[in-house]
């Protein structure tokens, strides 16, 4: 991209500059995965808001008026036709407005300027001359188009003021081109004249007149060619500086103005200039130059625009080079970000010097990170606090909002280093929508539950059904780290309390917009009064448990991820478990890490017991979907209590075996089967075992006995048919088995009497 794009602003009929669509700043949202370098990674600040602070808006109403595509005809007629509208023309033009528009129509398709004033006969005279000067300028005919504008100017003020800011800036754009620098700075100038004192600027031009007049100074260095060599040899150094210096100050005060071309245009001339290392340190002396290329290399956003490269390492090198080969370092606030810049490029001698009286934040924050590259733990956390002290007491300041964001959470690892869990989540949660993969981490993985309760409860109510959702979080902060507690208490067992903690509002289905589902609070009832209701009774009641326990096995796998699924691993209910992993993490560091030097840095930043706290803390067991492993246990549970040779006790069994495929435990599953088939009855739909399961009978589970009891002498009569050999030898054990009895009872009650 280069200067032109600021051509965008007003040829013609043109009503609209264009505006490159910032991306903005992408923190990660996740600092403890490797805490070591999250708290050593250089700092960086927003190049937008921090060039706007180079030079003060220009006084006045001038306004930006900007689009995001480079656009003439619509926005112009749009324009033209709320100015007819308005009134604007009422005594200057003759006709409705819809002629009136027709005639500007016919006026801007003529061929030349005359042809154009004989076309647009009944607009405003301002208006019929400047759309013939426009249409010359167009056809590359810049002599004659700088005369139709010159024209305007010489219009009687009444009827002058309704184009006298465009028709003056559109001839300093013709001079331009013509190659009169100087006519045309103070034609720019002219159009600012205009527009302060009151005269019609829809188009924003006023403002834009600062980039075309700081368009100038950058066409005298030779800005247009790639290897212009600067100063030009016509040009001394001072003069090659002073054009520089003049150019920044001029875009910074059309930025400072609103307007998204010139930051633009800045990072254009920060480039442009580090490019040319010969003239980078003449320059570099002027203050307001010196601020664009810190700025610009300092910048965490630059490398998103356009591919300009904003922010790569040789950049800043070159910098600091030609700022430290200064006679003198600067001073003021300009200290600190250059802090920032040496300690970005390892100049740590110079970062140490630049920030030993630092006292506001950025300067602070700088000499925490140098403190802990030292070794000085004690008083990196120190300024690391007083930093975020100072930022947070002033909404103004040397740090923009992100960057503020990116401390408090480098401050929080700080605080788990020391054993401040507690402290490091109540820095985390105000700021729980950018870093919820780190409060999901502390809150469900480091906190005991104890712990992570008192905080939950010392939150504020959480807000109503109705308050907005919070990007994907999908609830507002508080809900979701209460429902994170609830599911944490249902895998500790301590049910009763974790109900309190889930949501009571109905819930959206995807699949049924108009047919809300029950609140998760109503589910999670059920389910813990299920888990009551299923503990040992008498042992006549057997089945009536094992049918309890099937309950929570169903709900254990169909509702387990809402109800006791890990906010993070191995679970992911905050992703809805579609991902293995992304939110939250399964251990303090990554063990597997091949860099020793990063696994050791990142170690020394463990807190005293942490370690010990995730390991307890982990999910039993502690695999992906791990409630679906639950499931199958408590579907083996009932199966247990149930008659082997039941429709139930299969039918139990194979709801267990496809738990256990759920959780990718294909041994499992086949283990149950096998117990299946050597305990269980046939069953005609047992081929898809573990696959398509039916209903558990359980009502004919409790009557099996009995069944089986009164079907016994049918039975016995049927076999003794079918085998009366076999039926005669068993009918005569039978009787002597009788007969032996009989006689040893009577031989007992004989020897009782005796006694």
């Amino acid at each position: 991209m280069s200067l032109d794009k600021t051509l965008w602003a007003a040829v013609v009929s043109v009503a609209g500059i264009g505006v490159a669509a910032a991306c903005g700043p992408n923190f990660p949202w996740q600092l403890f995965d490797s805490r070591s370098e999250a708290v050593a990674e250089p700092i960086s600040l927003d190049f937008d808001s921090k060039v706007k602070e180079l030079a003060a808006a220009p006084t006045g109403a001038l306004k930006a008026v900007e689009s995001e595509e480079p656009s003439d005809t619509p926005e112009a007629v749009a324009a033209e036709r709320r100015e007819a509208d308005s009134g604007a023309w009422r005594g200057q033009a003759t006709g409705a407005t819809t002629f009136l528009m027709r005639k500007l129509a016919l006026a801007r398709a003529a061929e030349n300027g005359d042809a154009a004033l004989t076309a647009g006969v009944g607009l405003p005279p301002a208006v019929t001359t400047y759309i013939a000067g426009a249409v010359e300028f167009h056809a590359e005919r810049y002599e004659s188009a700088a005369k139709y504008f010159n024209d305007v100017e010489r219009l009687p003020p009444a009827q002058r003021q309704l184009r006298a800011v465009a028709a003056t800036y559109m001839r300093g754009r013709s001079l331009q081109k013509m190659g009169d620098a100087a006519s045309a700075r103070a034609a720019f100038r002219g159009a600012r004249a205009h527009a302060l004192a009151g005269a019609p600027d829809p188009m924003g031009l006023g403002v834009a007149s600062l980039g075309e007049e700081a368009r100038l100074d950058m066409l005298a260095l030779g800005f247009t060619s790639p290897d212009a060599v600067v100063p030009p040899p016509n040009m001394d150094k001072a003069t090659a500086v002073k054009h520089a210096a003049d150019a920044v100050r001029l875009y910074a005060q059309q930025a400072a103005a609103g307007s998204k071309i010139a930051l633009l245009s800045l990072r254009e001339v920060a480039a442009w200039l580090i490019d040319r290392p010969d003239f980078l340190q003449d320059v570099a002396s002027e203050p307001i130059v010196r601020r664009l290329l810190v700025t610009y290399v300092v910048a965490r956003n630059g490398q998103e625009i356009w591919g300009d490269g904003v922010g790569d390492d040789e950049s800043a090198e070159r910098v600091i080079d030609a700022i430290l080969a200064q006679p003198d370092l600067p001073t003021g606030d300009d200290v600190d970000r250059l802090a920032a810049l040496a300690y970005q490029t390892a100049r740590y001698d110079v970062a140490e010097k630049l920030t030993q009286t630092a006292r506001l934040p950025l300067g602070l924050w700088v000499r925490a990170k140098l403190g802990l590259r030292r070794g000085d733990r004690g008083a990196a956390v120190r300024d690391w606090t007083a930093a975020l002290g100072a930022a947070t007491a002033s909404a103004k300041g040397d740090l923009d909002d992100p960057a503020k964001l990116r401390l408090r959470g480098e401050l929080a690892v700080m605080r788990v280093a020391e054993g401040q869990y507690m402290e490091s989540l109540r820095l985390l949660f105000p700021v729980a929508e950018n870093y919820w993969g780190d409060v999901t981490y502390i809150a469900e993985r480091v906190l005991t539950v104890d712990e992570l309760k008192t905080f939950v409860d010392g939150l504020q109510p959480v807000p109503s059904a109705n308050a907005p959702s919070y990007g994907w979080l999908g609830l507002e902060p508080r809900a979701s780290l209460r429902m994170l507690l609830g599911r944490r208490l249902i895998r500790a067992g301590r049910n009763a309390e974790a109900v309190a903690y889930f949501p009571t509002e109905p819930r959206k289905s995807d699949d049924h917009p108009l047919k809300p589902l029950p609140p998760l609070a109503d589910e999670a009832r059920t389910y813990v009064d299920a888990v009551a209701a299923s503990a040992p009774t008498s042992r006549w009641q057997s089945v009536s448990r094992a049918e309890t326990l099937f309950k929570v096995a169903m709900m254990t796998r169909r509702q387990g991820l809402e109800i006791m699924g890990t906010e993070g691993p191995p679970d992911e209910a905050v992703l809805g478990g579609n991902f293995a992993g992304g939110i939250g993490q399964a251990a303090p560091v990554d063990e597997q890490d091949q860099d020793p030097q990063r696994l050791k840095a990142n170690r020394a930043l463990l807190g005293p017991d942490e370690a010990a706290r995730v390991a307890a803390s982990a999910p039993r067991p502690d695999v992906r979907f791990h409630y679906r492993v639950l499931a199958a246990d408590r579907a083996i549970e009932a199966a247990d209590l149930l008659p082997q040779r039941s429709q139930a006790y299969a039918a139990t069994l194979c709801w267990a075996a496809r738990f256990a495929k759920d959780s990718d435990d294909q041994p499992r599953a086949t283990t149950i089967w096998r117990r299946y088939a050597a305990t269980g009855a046939y069953q005609p739909w047992a081929k898809s075992f573990g696959g398509t399961c039916p209903q558990p009978d359980f009502q004919a589970a409790r009557d099996f006995w009995l069944k089986r009891l009164l079907a016994w002498p049918a039975e016995t009569a049927r076999a003794a048919a079918r085998h009366p050999a076999k039926a005669a030898g068993i009918a005569a054990v039978a009787v002597l088995l009788l007969l032996g009895l009989g006689w040893s009872v009577g031989r007992w009650r004989a020897r009782s009497t005796v006694a």
